[in-house]
C-alpha cells in the first residue's frame, strides 16, 4: 500500500508501541507521527520495530500453550508449553495437537511496508546505519515466519505490501513448499548478519550475532522435518506432502545442517561464553539465568516490573513455581518434575542392585552424587530457598522388608502397601506408631487431601528462572520480572553438536559436548562415541519409526539436561518426529520419598503419578492445521496439512 496520505497510528509508552490499524487521512493529527517520522530517523525506526519486537514468536513466561503468545493470563505456568507436553507435571491433562491457529501476516505486513519503503530514506542515514536497519527487519520477518513454518511447513512466502483493495487473483495468494519456505528464512537471516553490526550492547534488540542464534536454530529444525518426515509415512496418502506443502526430501537434510553450522561457528567469534561466574556449579547454573552480565546470554527478553503498561511486562513465575505459604504469597507452586526427567540426569541410587529400596538417612540425601547440572534445575528436600528449607514427603511405612517392585507402582492394593502399613495423609495430619508420633507427609507436599495446587507431586519444584532474591512477601501474581533468555551459547553449542553429528563429523560433535558437559559437573564430560543402533529412546523408551546411533541419542538427551524447562523439549521432539512414540500412553513417572518407621531411614520409590493421568500425541501433532478461518477466505491455501 502507498503511505502517502496514509499514517500508521500509535502509542509509545516507555519505548513500547501499541500499533492501531493503517488509516487514510487527509490531514496530518497532532501527536501521531507518519512515515517520514517513522522511517526518516534512527529513533522513529526503533519505535517501529519495538512494536514488532513485542509480538515475536517467543515461548516465554507469558506464552500460553493453546492460546498463544503474550497471553495476560495470571494461570500461564499451569497451562505452559512443558505442561502441554508432558514435560511438567500439575494439572494439564492432554497434550494440544492442533495449535492455536497462529497466522502474523499483519505483523509480517508490518515489516514488508517498512523493507519496501524504508530505501526512500536512505540518503537520511549512513550506509553503515541504513545496512543495519534494513538487516533487522529481515531478522523480524525471519522471525515470524520461523514461528509457522515450525508448526505448518510450507505458508505462503509474501514480500511485498498487498493492496487490500486488489482481486482475489492478487490477496489469495498459494503456498510455498516447505523447503522454499525455511529457505526464504534463510535468505532473511544471511541478509540479517551480512548487513547487521557485531555491537552487543543494546540489550532486547537483535545483532548479527542473535540473527545467527535464530539461524542455528531454525536450521536444526529444518535439517531435522528434512531427514525424518518420511519415517511418518504421510507421502503415501497426504496430498501436502505429496506437493511438497508438509515435509521435505531427506536429501536436503545436510543443506540445512550445513547452515547450522556455519551460524554456530559465526557466533564462536562473538563476545560470549559459557557462564562460569560461581565454583559451586549447581549455584552456577541457576545463575545463568538471573544474571544480566551473563556472558553466555545472546538475546533476552525483558520485563519490568515497575512498567505501567499493567501486566504486559510483568510475569507470574515465582509465584507458581514455589510452595506457598513458605515460599510464595500467592496459590502456589503449580508445576513439577517427573522421574522420567530427572534421571536423564547423574543420579544416585535409590535402588540396591538386589532390588530393596536404598536407605537414606536423611530425605536431602538424594542429593548427594546428583549432577550439579539438575541440582541448578531443580530443588530437592533439603533445598533452601527465601530463608525456609523444602520438605517433600509423599508418606509413612511402618515397615519395608520387600523390594522396590513390589508397591506395584503405588497403587493402594499392592499387599505391602495394605493394611495400614503405608501410611498416606493430608497436609498437617499426624499419625502415633508405637507411641511416637509422626508428621505424614513434608511442609510442601505430597497431600492427599489436596489437588494439583500448591502440593509437591514428586520430589522436586522448578528451580531455573527462580529469583532466590524475591521477599515471600512479593511473591505474588504480575510480580516477577527476571527477563526470558531467548538465545543463549549453551544452546547454540547443542545445535551445533547435533547438526555436525547429522553431518558424520562425529568427533567434533562431541568437542561442544565436552565442553556443555564440563560446564555441568557431569561425571564424565566426554563419552565414548557408540555408533550402535538403536531405535529405542529415552524417555517411556519409545520406540521410534526409525533407528539412529546411540551417541546421537545421547546428544538429544543431552539437550534434555541442558534445555529443561526453557521450553524446547516439545519442539525437539516434534522436530525429531519422535513425539508420538514418547507421547504413547505416557504416564509421567514420579520420584516419592517415605519415612520407614521401624528403622528411621527414608527410602525413595519409583510411582506412577497418582492420577494415573497419560499423555498422547498422535501423528496430526508434527503439523498444525492451516486455520481453517484463513482457507475460509483462501481456498489456495489448500491442500490441508496430514491427518485434517
Amino acid at each position: 500500500m502507498k503511505m502517502k496520505k496514509r499514517l500508521l497510528a500509535y502509542i509509545a509508552l516507555l519505548g513500547a508501541l501499541v500499533f492501531s490499524q493503517c488509516r487514510q487521512l487527509d490531514l496530518e493529527p497532532k501527536g501521531i507521527m507518519g512515515e517520514p517520522e517513522l522511517f526518516g530517523t534512527e529513533y522513529g525506526v526503533k519505535m517501529y520495530f519495538t512494536g514488532l519486537y513485542n509480538w515475536l514468536p517467543i515461548e516465554d513466561f507469558q506464552y500460553y500453550a493453546n492460546d498463544g503468545y503474550r497471553k495476560n493470563d495470571w494461570a500461564t505456568e499451569k497451562n505452559s508449553q512443558g505442561a502441554m507436553s508432558g514435560e511438567y507435571f500439575n494439572t494439564w491433562i492432554s497434550v494440544d495437537n492442533d495449535g492455536f491457529g497462529y497466522w502474523p501476516y499483519d505483523r509480517i505486513r508490518e515489516v514488508n511496508n517498512f523493507i519496501q519503503s524504508f530505501p526512500n530514506y536512505k540518503d537520511k542515514f549512513p550506509d553503515e546505519t541504513f545496512n543495519k536497519l534494513l538487516g533487522e527487519a529481515h531478522f523480524l520477518r525471519a522471525y515470524f515466519y520461523f514461528g509457522m513454518a515450525k508448526r505448518y511447513g510450507g505458508v505462503p512466502i509474501v514480500t511485498e505490501v498487498q493492496d487490500p483493495l486488489a482481486g482475489p487473483e492478487v490477496l489469495n495468494v498459494s503456498r510455498n513448499t516447505e523447503y522454499d519456505t525455511w529457505k526464504f528464512i534463510h535468505d532473511d537471516l544471511q541478509f540479517a548478519i551480512d548487513n547487521m553490526s557485531d555491537d552487543t550492547k543494546e540489550t532486547g534488540r537483535a545483532n548479527k550475532y542473535v540473527a545467527a542464534a535464530l539461524m542455528s536454530r531454525a536450521m536444526l529444525y529444518a535439517g531435522s522435518v528434512a531427514k525424518y518426515t518420511e519415517s511418518l509415512g504421510f507421502k503415501a496418502t497426504e496430498l501436502a506432502t505429496q506437493q511438497g506443502l508438509a515435509g521435505m526430501e531427506p536429501s536436503q537434510a545436510n543443506e540445512f545442517f550445513e547452515y547450522a553450522v556455519a551460524a554456530g561457528k559465526l557466533i564462536e567469534t562473538g563476545p560470549f561464553s559459557l557462564y562460569n561466574k560461581h565454583a559451586d556449579k549447581a549455584t552456577n547454573f541457576a545463575s545463568l539465568f538471573l544474571d544480566a552480565s551473563s556472558p553466555e546470554t545472546i538475546f533476552v527478553k525483558e520485563y519490568n516490573r515497575n512498567s505501567p503498561r499493567g501486566n504486559a511486562l510483568q510475569h507470574n513465575y515465582d509465584a507458581l513455581m514455589s510452595p506457598a505459604p513458605d515460599m510464595s504469597s500467592f496459590v502456589g507452586a503449580e508445576s513439577f518434575v517427573p522421574l522420567d526427567f530427572m534421571e536423564l540426569y547423574d543420579m544416585p541410587a535409590y535402588t540396591n542392585p538386589d532390588g530393596t529400596p536404598v536407605r537414606f538417612d536423611s530425605r536431602g540425601d538424594i542429593r548427594d552424587g546428583m549432577e550439579p547440572r539438575a541440582l541448578g534445575t531443580m530443588y530437592l528436600d533439603g533445598d533452601e530457598l527465601r530463608g525456609k528449607t523444602f520438605s517433600i514427603q509423599r508418606g509413612i511405612y511402618r515397615t519395608f522388608d520387600g523390594v522396590a517392585t513390589d508397591i506395584q507402582r503405588g497403587v493402594n492394593s499392592a499387599p505391602i502397601n495394605s493394611n495400614g502399613n503405608r501410611i498416606l495423609g493430608g497436609k498437617g495430619w499426624t499419625t502415633e506408631i508405637n507411641g511416637v508420633t509422626y508428621t505424614i507427609t513434608g511442609a510442601h507436599g505430597n497431600f492427599e487431601d489436596q489437588g494439583g495446587e500448591n502440593n509437591a507431586f514428586g520430589s522436586a519444584f522448578i528451580r531455573k528462572y527462580i529469583n532466590p532474591d524475591m521477599p515471600t512477601a512479593d511473591v505474588r501474581d504480575w510480580r516477577s520480572d527476571q527477563s526470558w533468555v531467548v538465545f543463549r551459547l549453551g544452546e547454540v553449542y547443542l545445535n551445533t553438536a547435533e547438526a555436525l553429528y547429522e553431518l558424520g563429523r562425529r568427533e567434533e560433535a562431541f568437542d561442544y559436548i565436552e565442553k556443555i558437559r564440563e560446564r555441568a559437573g557431569a561425571k564424565v564430560v566426554r563419552p565414548a562415541i557408540d555408533m550402535t543402533m538403536t531405535n529405542i529412546g529415552s524417555i517411556n523408551k519409545a520406540n521410534y519409526t526409525y533407528s539412529l546411533e546411540k551417541s546421537l541419542q545421547f546428544i538429544r538427551d543431552e539437550r534434555q539436561r541442558e534445555l529443561y524447562a526453557e521450553n524446547h523439549w516439545w519442539w525437539d521432539i516434534r522436530r525429531w518426529r519422535t513425539a508420538d512414540q514418547i507421547l504413547n500412553n505416557f504416564r509421567q513417572r514420579l520420584l516419592s520419598c517415605y519415612y520407614v518407621a521401624d528403622e528411621g531411614k527414608y527410602i525413595y520409590l519409583d510411582e506412577d503419578n497418582r492420577f494415573n493421568r497419560q499423555w498422547n500425541a498422535s501423528k496430526s501433532c508434527y503439523y498444525e492445521p492451516i486455520p481453517w478461518g484463513e482457507i475460509g477466505k483462501n481456498n489456495n491455501l489448500l491442500p490441508q496439512n496430514p491427518l485434517y
